[in-house]
């Protein structure tokens, strides 16, 4: 074992696995975590940037609320040799998620690294001997959605940290804390964004005298998954860290998947180039990953991921059938037991000689069983007796005859459910036979049904108005009138929705010309992105003919026309000055005055994004400034 061992083990294990830059802030070293590397070998081929794309165990390090991305059960290990040269170096994670339906998503995860064969000394500077240096990590991790929705979806997560640090017979514990966020929007499908307060309760650990404590780090990504054609996808995502005390992390990633079997990988952590391949076959994948750091070499890390039963998507699938068939089978035991009952009843008011209102239990039966023999064949042999019934009472064979024949039409009308037509038989047969009782009690119940359908429409013509279906609305109104020539309610409301169908017509040419500015302005943009700015500035004259008020419209056409023209001498000049004179105003925290020149900038040259970083960082501390006053 070479004499400077102990000095390699704390450059490549504490430096360059932690990232820590060179250029740190004063005090910041060592309060970043020994874990900053990452977990997983596709994480750390994507630089890092996974924050907001994290859809596997890994994802309980980057981003707590990103379990509920993960759409299967699985169980991730990782394990790195690091750092080419130091072969007893290693750096090891496995992590586990699980998924529920309704519950959110729980994940567990421990990570490890550390190294044997470091020299000890005394005071004295003699060796006693050699010891070994490890800090592990233990994680428990669990998201869920939140109940509101607002132009998307969100994501809520977090994990508690349990960590452990042992060099020699040395070692204590600590734990810490971390919160998540991720937001899926709900107008570009793809994008989503994501949010970590990483160590937001950092742990402390204790080694003889010192006490380290990890500062906290705000984690920012963004991420967008997308199709190639058919066989082809790709996620991009970005990140960036901002520790407490140490300067911020810039990190990009980039996964191609083909046919889902063949991922390849490109990033960027901040300091070097990473890359990776991986390979995926039914439920297994394996993925290899590469980054490397000037001091000390690179470093391959390997993954082995597992996933187990079907995805969250099959699993709903699946229990909604079960409820679904659950639901039928429920609905059939009803509906033949409340056939049962009726012919039942059916029955015995046949034999208490009440045959009008058997006759309408057994039209229930039908209702509920339209395949009950046994009730068609009742309710026919009803029909004659309720027949032969009439005739005994009748006078006249001529007026019997007709009486008859409205009520046989008045009963299969009724039976047929076209209680209009009924009612007409029925009120026919009251002109022949006033005192009709049958033919009274018909028509009473009629009206019941035909009160019913009247209601029914009515809802429907209320929804279908509120939904903005105004001509469905007043279909409704007009069936009322059908049955009911009488109303003055279906009239009224007939008439009122047939006007506002004739004013919706009117503001058709309004609606058609925001379309048309929509379109321009649509295009302009894609103009502009592409550079065709001649084509922007037309674009965008023929959208502020229509719409003079179009705000953005404005704002566009400056910067388009002033691409189309370069800066002149004098213009350059004018900008150099009035920079100048707010750097003296921002020096001297005069952070009004120099907004105020620095917007003039602005307005001769709209794309000057330095000057608009500027103007930000003076915005934020005048509001510091004011918020101390205020206190």
């Amino acid at each position: 074992m070479r004499d400077g061992k102990l000095i390699i083990l704390l450059l490549t294990i504490t430096a360059l696995v932690a990232g820590g830059p060179a250029v740190a802030e004063e005090g910041a070293g060592g309060t970043r975590s020994v874990f900053l590397l990452g977990a997983g070998a596709r994480s750390i081929s994507m630089g890092g940037a996974f924050s907001a794309v994290g859809d596997d165990p890994s994802a309980i390090y980057y981003n707590p609320a990103a379990l509920r991305l993960n759409r299967y059960r699985s169980v991730t290990v990782n394990h790195i040799q690091l750092f080419s040269g130091f072969t007893d170096a290693n750096y090891d994670f496995i992590g586990m998620v699980y998924p529920t339906l309704s519950a959110g998503a729980l994940g567990i995860g421990v990570m490890t690294t550390g190294t044997g064969g470091i020299r000890e000394f005394n005071r004295y500077s003699v060796e006693t001997g050699e010891i070994s240096y490890r800090e592990s990590q233990g994680i428990l991790g669990y998201a869920f959605h939140l109940p509101f929705e607002y132009l998307g979806r969100f994501t809520a997560g977090a994990s508690i940290k349990f960590l452990n640090q042992r060099i020699g017979d040395y070692s204590d514990n600590g734990a810490g804390m971390d919160l998540g966020l991720i937001y899926r929007q709900q107008y570009l499908e793809g994008l989503v964004l994501g949010c970590n307060l990483q160590d937001l309760i950092g742990a402390e650990t204790k080694l003889r005298n010192r006490i380290d404590r990890l500062d906290r780090t705000l984690m920012l990504g963004a991420g967008y998954t997308g199709d190639l054609g058919r066989s082809v996808s790709f996620t991009a995502s970005a990140q960036v860290d901002i520790p407490e005390r140490a300067d911020r992390d810039l990190r990009f990633g980039l996964e191609c998947r083909i046919r889902n079997i063949i991922m390849i990988r490109l990033g960027y952590d901040s300091e070097q180039l990473t890359a990776g391949i991986g390979f995926s076959w039914s439920d297994y994948s394996a993925d290899y990953g590469y980054f490397s750091r000037e001091e000390a070499g690179s470093s391959h890390p390997v993954s082995v991921s597992m996933r187990f039963g079907k995805s969250i998507d099959e699993r709903r699938t699946i229990l909604n059938m079960e409820r679904r068939r659950e639901e039928e089978a429920y609905f059939r035991q009803v509906v033949t037991d409340r056939a049962s009952q009726n012919m039942a009843e059916a029955d015995s008011l046949m034999e208490a000689g009440e045959l009008e209102e058997a006759y309408d239990k057994l039209k229930l039966v039908l209702e509920y069983d339209p395949s009950n023999q046994e009730a068609a064949a009742e309710i026919t042999s009803l029909e004659e007796r309720i027949l032969q019934n009439q005739q005994s009472r009748m006078r006249s064979a001529e007026k019997q005859a007709l009486i008859d024949y409205h009520l046989k039409a008045g009963l299969k009308f009724y039976r047929n459910n076209e209680y209009v037509q009924s009612r007409e038989e029925w009120e026919s047969l009251l002109e022949l036979d006033p005192d009709n009782r049958q033919a009274r009690n018909y028509l009473d119940k009629i009206r019941d049904k035909l009160d019913e359908r009247i209601a029914d429409y009515r809802a429907k013509a209320r929804v279908y108005e509120s939904d903005g279906m105004l001509a469905e609305a007043l279909d409704m109104w007009n069936m009322i009138k059908v049955l009911d020539p009488q109303s003055e309610e279906a009239e009224k409301e007939y008439r009122r929705i047939k006007g506002n169908l004739r004013e919706l017509s009117e503001d058709f040419e309004d609606t058609r010309k925001q379309l048309r500015v929509i379109d321009l302005f649509n295009r302009a943009l894609n103009s502009f992105t592409a550079g065709n700015y001649s084509e922007t500035v037309n674009l965008l004259d023929r959208v502020l003919s229509i719409d003079p008020q179009h705000r953005e419209a404005a704002r566009l056409i400056k910067r388009a026309r002033r691409r189309l023209t370069p800066l002149n001498e004098q213009e350059k000049k004018r900008i150099r000055d009035l920079y100048v004179e707010g750097m003296k105003s921002f020096n001297q925290k005069k952070f009004r005055s120099a907004i105020e020149l620095w917007e003039k900038i602005l307005e001769i040259d709209p794309d000057n994004e330095s000057v608009r970083q500027n103007i930000e960082e003076a915005r934020r501390r005048l509001e510091t400034i004011e918020q101390r006053e205020g206190d």
